[in-house]
C-alpha cells in the first residue's frame, strides 16, 4: 500500500499543537464513549496525544498511534508532563497489524479520517480497524459535514484561521486558501503562517477529503464494518441538515 505522504504540519508539533487547543466537550464525549465499553482503547492518528492523554488521565487503558515519529515524540513528552505513560506506537492506519491485539473502542478524532483520500485508503483503514475490534467493540470518529458553500469558495481568497501565541515566535497568524477538486472530493487546503515581522514564513498543504452523508455507510461497509449510529455533535444530538460534523459509531 502506498505510503501516506508525511504531512509537514505534523513535523512541527510546536505549531500544530497551538492549532489543536483543548476541547473539554470533545474530550468528555470520547471518555464517556470509551467508558461505556470498558476495556482497551486505541487512539489512531493521535498526534501529540491531544486526546490520548486525557483518556489516560481518566483511567482508561489506552494506546496512542500515529504515522509521524516527530509527533509521537512530542506525545511522549506531553504524557510525562501530565504524569501518565500510555504506550505510543508508529503505524499507518490504512494498513496495520498489532498481532492478536484487540480493542473495545478505537478512536479517530478531529477529522483525521479525512487524511484518507482513495477508496483503497478507506477499505484498508476500515479493514485494519475491523481486525482489531473485540466482538462488541466500536470504532468512533468525527469528521466535518461537507459545507457546499465553503467548498465553492474562491481558491485565491485567503481566510483567517486564527491567531495564536508561540513561545519563541510571538503572535502567529494562520490563514488558509481552499481549492476543491470535485472528482476526488479532496479540498486542497494551504495554511500560511506569518509572524508580525515575517509574512508567510511557513506554508503547509493540508489536503482533506469530503465524505458526504449518503456516502459514509458505503465507505464503512467497503472495509467490512457497519455504521451503527451517527450524531450531529458531541452532545449526541442526531445528525441534521444544520449539523457541522458527523460523529460515527461503527461495529462488526
Amino acid at each position: 500500500m502506498a505510503h501516506m505522504e508525511q504531512n509537514s504540519l505534523y513535523d512541527r508539533p510546536d505549531l500544530y499543537n497551538l492549532m489543536a487547543p483543548q476541547d473539554e466537550i470533545l474530550e468528555r464525549f470520547y471518555i464517556e464513549t470509551a467508558r461505556e465499553r470498558g476495556g482497551r482503547v486505541l487512539d489512531l492518528a493521535c498526534g501529540s496525544g491531544r486526546l490520548t492523554i486525557p483518556l489516560a488521565q481518566a483511567g482508561l487503558d489506552i494506546i496512542g498511534a500515529d504515522l509521524s515519529s516527530a509527533t509521537l515524540e512530542s506525545a511522549r513528552t506531553h504524557a510525562r508532563v501530565h504524569a501518565v505513560e500510555p504506550e505510543f506506537i508508529e503505524l499507518d492506519m490504512r494498513d496495520f497489524d498489532l498481532v492478536g491485539q484487540t480493542f473495545d473502542t478505537i478512536i479517530v478524532a478531529m477529522n483525521s479520517v479525512l487524511h484518507l483520500h482513495s477508496l483503497d485508503d478507506f477499505r484498508g483503514f476500515f479493514g485494519s480497524v475491523g481486525s482489531h475490534l473485540s466482538p462488541q467493540g466500536r470504532l468512533v470518529f468525527d469528521v466535518f459535514l461537507p459545507n457546499i458553500a465553503m467548498l465553492d469558495s474562491d481558491p485565491n481568497n485567503r481566510r483567517l484561521v486564527g491567531r495564536v501565541v508561540h513561545d519563541a515566535l510571538g503572535i502567529v497568524t494562520v490563514e488558509e486558501t481552499l481549492r476543491y477538486e470535485p472528482l476526488t472530493q479532496v479540498s486542497h487546503v494551504d495554511w500560511y503562517w506569518s509572524t508580525e515581522t515575517e509574512k508567510d514564513f511557513w506554508r503547509v498543504a493540508l489536503p482533506m477529503r469530503s465524505i458526504f452523508p449518503q456516502e459514509m455507510p458505503l465507505l464503512v461497509a467497503s472495509g467490512g464494518l457497519r455504521l451503527i449510529e451517527r450524531f450531529g455533535d458531541f452532545d449526541r444530538s442526531p445528525l441534521a441538515s444544520g449539523s457541522m460534523r458527523q460523529i460515527c459509531v461503527c461495529g462488526l
